[in-house]
């Protein structure tokens, strides 16, 4: 993708913070760009309230929040989930889309990995009419990150040393769940086991790829 183009980026979390555990730095460096970011949260229940996720997203500089209906304890992937998220997909156009990995421990992460890989495909298909008119093309590439669980085999790192004090700014937003587990050293030291193992800088963002393309990353 040419360095003038703005990029649409969209960000599937499960929960409201897990965009900037994970990938809160790789977000500013995509408004830095000038690129348009936008996250949606599967669950809008919990202990983390809607101001503070749009205050971390202030401060990563998202461009838009949405929240869809799943209840934090029941997250599964049926089709009204992966109807809501499609519509997302179609309505926002994204080029580029992070979402948890996989393998993840954590079961309401993994159900967010399986519904960003299905909304996808199905967002270019004649399926779920429901959801909105299909686009002419699924997203170009998947960015899968680590929240509780460190990827295996990750293959793209990206430097965030130069965000890192925004990324931890995020996170500070979400004042209620650092009553829990702290959080900024938490991610901040995967950022730096990153960046010590991989050799990709001092605070690094890793991931594993859906599906190579060309992009701006």
């Amino acid at each position: 993708m040419s360095p003038d183009v703005q990029a649409r980026v969209l960000v599937v979390s499960p929960h409201r913070d897990d965009e900037a555990i994970g990938c809160g730095g790789t977000i500013s460096l995509h408004a830095d760009r000038g690129d348009l970011v936008h996250v949606v949260h599967l669950s809008g229940l919990g202990g983390a309230s809607l101001a503070e996720a749009r205050e971390a997203g202030r401060r990563l500089g998202v461009a838009g929040i949405s929240t869809l209906s799943a209840p934090e304890t029941q997250l599964t992937a049926d089709r009204a989930l992966l109807t809501e998220l499609v519509a997302v997909f179609r309505e926002f156009r994204p080029g580029i889309v992070y979402a948890p990995h996989a393998d993840e421990d954590d079961p309401a992460h993994r159900v967010a990995a399986e519904l960003a890989r299905e909304a996808r495909w199905i967002s270019a298909y004649p399926i779920l009419p429901e959801a909105g008119p299909a686009l002419e093309e699924p997203p170009a590439v998947v960015y899968e990150f680590e929240v509780w669980t460190p990827i295996a085999r990750p293959s793209v790192f990206v430097d965030i040393t130069a965000v890192r004090d925004r990324k931890a700014g995020a996170l500070a937003a979400y004042a209620s769940q650092l009553a829990h587990n702290e959080w900024i050293d938490g991610a901040l030291g995967l950022n730096r086991y990153r960046g010590v193992t991989s050799g990709h800088g001092e605070f690094v963002e890793a991931f594993s790829v859906l599906r190579t393309t060309h992009s701006r990353l």
